[in-house]
Formats: structure tokens, C-alpha cells, sequence
């Protein structure tokens, strides 16, 4: 069995989460190829028996970029099962309709989906999560990943409820694709900018340029943050979403006790819930986890 994961990261956080499910599916005797979507969509599925797509939630949609690549694939000549992994910053329902559009889009070219997952990673943008949640937050990932290929490898379909009118919903916020990019023309940068060019070299969609001295900021704007985010020195200005900046990775490994959670009671019950729910599965199936990783 073959599996072919096209992922689209921001900022590295649906990376991490992709080439963890590659390596889960690995464990499990699957032949797994990762590509990076800001590559193109120059694939081979010759030989494919499942392809996964997996991307961070924008705007409870999926990011421009991956919805562009889905549309440059060419029919399948024969039924190829699909699953679809998603990453955000919080666990809300909501989340579940940003793969209305791909999915429709896929299902023309003879992708049919099987499995669909969502794991909550920290957030890149709105504010900062301690280091202590994007610690707990990945390691619930990690854990679970290896389950849920296990399912998946075994024939078992997994499937995220839509509420009514999802697709509608999924539709309206999907303005995000086109106010990014006229906000991204607003991006600039500070004093604090010492010309590395870092952002000029990871920019998905070659949208900052650095001319005479200057950065240029064009109207392909993701917003991904991956420029700011990213940046050493702090120095590149979001436009209007200026003041929901975060800066700089997060520290999986060694979370700081002492570390104040600034935003404790954002979306309480919900993270809440996730974690009950998949530390119990955890739990229940710790000897499963430790045979298959």
C-alpha cells in the first residue's frame, strides 16, 4: 500500500503534524511519500492508494494555496481514497466545514474521502499559547496520530460531522482568500529589520520582494505569517491583524512550569473536552500506541 501526503504549513505546525502521520503510517507497513505544496502540484500518483491532504484552518477554510493545488490535479482514472488532516488553534466544531470545498474538488478528479481528522496545534496568529499548551496540545497529537492511522490502515472510515448549511458558512468566510491579499499589501516592516531576507526566501507564493535597499510586499498574500512569524527580529507588521501577531517558535519538549497561561479561560470548555476526550482514548489504548510507534 502506497500513501501520497501533500501538506501546506504556514508555520510549521501541520509539518509536524503530516510527517508524524507519515511516520505512524510507516510503522504500519505503509510506503509513504510527503510532498510540500509550495513545490507545485507536480506529483505521481501512478501507483497511489491514498492520498492525504493536510493543511492549517484558515478562516474555517482551507488555505488558498492547497485549494488551488487541488484544482490543478488531473482525474484519476481510477476511485483513489482520500483523507484529509487538519490543524487549528482551537478545537471548535466550526472547524469541521473548512473541507467542504476541497473535498468537492477532489471528488471531481475520482478522490473519494474516507478519513478526515483535526488536531489542535498553537496558534500562529491571534495570540500566544503557553509553551505548556503547545506542549500538551502535541503530545496529545502525537499519541493519537498512530490510532487513528491504525483505523485508517485497517479499512475503518472517519468522517467530522457538518452542521446544516455548512458549505454556505464555509462559502462566506472564504472572503479570507481575498481580504489576505489586500491586507498582505499593507504588511511592512520596522526599525528593528537588519535585512536578513529570511521572509523574502520562505514566502510561499514569492510575495515579498527586496529591491534597492527596500521590501516589497505584493498581492499574494496567504496569511500564513510564516514572514512574521518567523522573523528574528520581530520587525515585519501584519496590516489590520497587526495586534494578533505572534512571534517566534513555540518549545515543544521542555515547557516551563512556571510559565503564565495569559488567555487560560479562551474557549475553556472546549479545549477541555478535546483533551478528556483524547487522553482517555490514550489511555484505553496505551499498549496499541506502543506496538505501532
Amino acid at each position: 500500500m502506497k500513501a501520497l501526503i501533500c501538506y501546506f504549513s504556514g508555520t510549521g505546525n501541520t509539518k509536524k503534524v503530516a510527517t508524524c502521520f507519515g511516520e505512524a503510517l510507516k510503522n504500519l507497513k505503509v510506503d509513504v511519500v510527503l510532498h510540500n505544496i509550495d513545490d507545485g502540484c507536480n506529483v505521481d500518483f501512478s501507483d497511489v492508494d491514498m492520498l492525504g491532504v493536510a493543511y492549517p484552518i484558515h478562516a474555517f477554510n482551507a488555505p488558498s494555496i492547497v485549494i488551488d493545488f487541488a484544482k490543478k490535479l488531473k482525474k484519476q482514472e481510477r476511485e483513489t481514497r482520500l483523507f484529509i488532516i487538519k490543524t487549528s488553534g482551537e478545537p471548535l466544531a466550526l472547524n469541521n466545514i473548512s473541507s467542504c470545498k476541497l473535498k468537492s474538488i477532489l471528488k471531481k478528479r475520482n478522490f473519494v474521502l474516507t478519513n478526515e481528522y483535526h488536531y489542535v496545534m498553537p496558534y500562529n496568529m491571534i495570540f500566544r499559547h503557553s509553551d505548556s499548551m503547545a506542549y500538551r496540545m502535541w503530545k496529545v497529537a502525537s499519541q493519537i496520530i498512530p490510532l487513528d492511522c491504525k483505523d485508517m490502515v485497517d479499512g475503518k472510515s472517519v468522517k467530522l460531522r457538518y452542521f446544516p448549511f455548512s458549505r454556505v458558512l464555509a462559502g462566506m468566510f472564504r472572503i479570507e482568500h481575498w481580504g489576505g491579499r489586500f491586507n498582505g499589501k499593507k504588511y511592512k516592516v520596522n526599525e528593528n529589520c537588519v535585512h536578513c531576507q529570511m521572509c523574502v526566501k520562505r514566502c510561499p507564493t514569492h510575495n515579498i520582494t527586496f529591491e534597492n535597499g527596500e521590501f516589497h510586499f505584493g498581492k499574494n498574500c496567504l496569511m500564513c505569517v510564516r514572514c512574521s512569524f518567523n522573523c528574528p527580529k520581530n520587525a515585519i507588521k501584519i496590516g489590520w491583524f497587526d495586534k494578533w501577531k505572534v512571534n517566534g517558535a513555540y518549545n515543544f519538549n521542555n515547557p516551563d512550569g512556571t510559565e503564565q497561561k495569559t488567555h487560560k479561560n479562551y474557549c475553556k470548555h472546549s479545549y477541555n473536552k478535546y483533551f478528556a476526550k483524547n487522553e482517555k482514548r490514550i489511555e484505553a489504548f496505551k499498549d496499541k500506541i506502543d506496538a505501532i510507534s
